[in-house]
């Protein structure tokens, strides 16, 4: 009988066969889990991003539209995005929100509000095949790449603007030129219209002007005197802008919208220089309370354009108009505009025409040509 070292030993040799069998098999395996880890390691570092220009139609009940889509990856792994249409300039956008996870990419500008666009692609070598949704609209697309992505007309710089007890990062966009000085207009918009404001920053950029986006909330008291955080806010950017390096001093300006314009005035008036000139869009005046506020602005002859859309629920756009008017003196650079049949966003919706065709939603006429005109009549 053997003893139980007997079989201890036994078992450790039938252990050692067994293993000594199966070895080369377990090398085979070692070596192809190596390998597919080593291909899929390799396709995540070496397949390029998306980046470059694509371009071709959506169409909708009968008509087409050309939509261009530039790509750049502005860091490693990250992609930008402008979307614009061709033979309709005054709708690109920088996108808001941009995803991409291969061959998957999602665009967002405004997706749950009206007039909100997104879009949903798959990369399939230099197309991009997907849905692009504007408003409760569905299209299906292909887009082809046609070459590298077109240059934004416009760089980027980081800053803080700095006050006792507030502090904001913003972006300063300069037009992308040979001209040394420029123009420069402060955009104050009330939080919730950041991003319409940062689009129009863009386009001002793009057209020769030094622009900064400033949100600021509703004003508010503050422990010094009757000024208001918003009011210091706005006074501060018009400041910050003077002592870009590229700027014109004596040609910095300010543009405030809806519940900001009140604070965009008394700081156009009150800082020191004052601002050269003065936009403010859809201003609330439907008191004479309200008036009142902008009267600074005729007393102090700073060259001002009101503007309204005159579908606009968010203010009275009559009674707020013809008070503005009479606020500013409505004489040489001091204009009020209302235009008509569009809201908030100055853009005609899209409709179907009594033929059954679609018309895309557009710019509304006038509207960014006229402000483009009077910037440069009062920047003369």
């Amino acid at each position: 009988m053997k003893s139980a070292a007997g079989y201890n030993q036994s078992a450790n040799f039938a252990t050692a066969a067994l293993a000594n069998r199966w070895q080369p098999w377990l090398v085979v395996v070692a070596l192809v889990l190596a390998a597919c880890s080593s291909d899929a390691t390799r396709d995540a570092t070496t397949i390029p991003l998306p980046t470059g220009h694509y371009e071709g139609p959506i169409s909708y009940l009968g008509t087409e539209v050309r939509v261009a889509l530039d790509l750049r990856e502005v860091t490693p792994g990250q992609l930008q995005a402008d979307v614009s249409f061709p033979t309709m300039p005054g709708l690109e956008f920088a996108a808001a929100q941009l995803r991409y996870q291969e061959p998957q990419l999602r665009i967002e500008q405004h997706a749950h509000a009206n007039g909100g666009i997104s879009i949903q692609a798959v990369r399939e070598g230099d197309f991009l095949r997907g849905v692009l949704t504007w408003d409760s609209l569905r299209t299906d697309f292909v887009w082809v790449r046609r070459g590298d992505a077109a240059s934004r007309g416009y760089r980027e710089q980081s800053v803080r603007l700095g006050l006792p007890g507030y502090s904001q990062p913003l972006a300063i966009l300069f037009p992308d030129d040979t001209l040394a000085k420029h123009p420069a207009i402060a955009l104050v918009p009330p939080l919730a219209a950041t991003a319409r404001a940062t689009t129009q920053a863009a386009r001002l950029a793009r057209q020769g002007y030094v622009t900064v986006v400033v949100p600021v909330t509703a004003p508010s008291p503050v422990a010094a005197g009757t000024d208001s955080v918003a009011t210091q806010v706005a006074s501060a950017a018009l400041t910050l802008l003077r002592t870009q390096t590229g700027v014109d001093s004596s040609r910095v300006g300010i543009w405030g919208s809806g519940v900001a314009s009140s604070a965009v005035a008394l700081a156009a008036a009150t800082s020191q220089p004052q601002a050269a000139f003065v936009v403010l869009e859809a201003a609330p005046a439907t008191t004479a309370a309200e008036a009142r506020q902008y009267r600074v602005l005729g007393e102090q002859h700073l060259s001002t354009l009101g503007i309204y859309a005159a579908l606009d629920t968010s203010v009275n756009v009559q009674e707020s108009s013809r008070r503005l008017r009479t606020a500013l003196g409505n004489k040489g650079a001091m204009q009020v505009r209302t235009i008509p049949q569009v809201s908030s966003t100055f853009v005609l919706p899209g409709r179907a025409s009594e033929d059954g065709q679609w018309q895309w939603p557009r710019p509304a006429p006038n509207y960014w040509e006229g402000v483009l005109a009077w910037l440069k009549s009062v920047n003369q």
